[in-house]
C-alpha cells in the first residue's frame, strides 16, 4: 500500500511536471509566432547649444558662480531660460549683449565678471572688471550676472 501511495505521488509530480513543460512549450511557440516589434531607439543625447561657467569676483566679499546650459536651458543659473535667450540673440558672445538701461550708484566696489564656455561648439570667453556689481549686471544685459 505504501508502494502504491509512493507511485501515486510520484505519478502526480510527473503529471504536474509534464503539464508545466507543455505550457512552457505552448507559450514559447506563441511567442515565436508574434511579429517582431523593433525596439524603440533611444534618442541620442544632445549636446547643449551653449555651456558656460559664469563668475562674479568682487575685490571684497564672496565669489558667486553659476553654470548655464542652453538648448535646453539649465544649470545652476537662477534665470537660465532668459539668460539663454540673451546669449542666443548675441550668438553666444556676452560682449554683444546690449546693456540694460537704468541707474546705478557710483560706489567704488570693483568686481570682475567672467563667462567661459562654448556656443555651438565654438569657445567663448568674456572677462571684464567693472566699478561695482550694479554696473556689471547692467552692462551685460541684467540677467547673466
Amino acid at each position: 500500500m505504501a508502494a502504491d501511495r509512493d507511485q501515486a505521488i510520484q505519478g502526480g509530480i510527473m503529471h504536474v511536471s509534464r503539464v508545466r513543460v507543455r505550457w512552457a512549450a505552448a507559450l514559447a511557440g506563441m511567442a515565436a509566432m508574434l511579429p517582431a516589434v523593433p525596439a524603440a531607439a533611444e534618442p541620442a543625447p544632445r549636446e547643449p547649444i551653449g555651456a558656460y561657467l559664469l563668475m562674479m569676483v568682487p575685490n571684497d566679499g564672496p565669489i558667486s558662480a553659476a553654470t548655464l546650459w542652453c538648448g535646453p536651458a539649465g544649470g545652476t543659473h537662477v534665470s537660465a531660460s532668459r539668460a539663454c535667450d540673451q546669449l542666443a540673440s548675441a550668438s553666444g558672445e556676452v560682449r554683444r549683449i546690449p546693456a540694460r538701461t537704468g541707474p546705478c550708484t557710483l560706489a567704488l566696489a570693483p568686481v570682475r565678471v567672467t563667462a567661459d564656455g562654448t556656443w555651438r561648439g565654438r569657445p567663448r570667453h568674456f572677462a571684464r572688471t567693472y566699478p561695482n556689481k550694479c554696473i556689471a549686471s547692467r552692462d551685460t544685459g541684467g540677467i547673466l550676472f
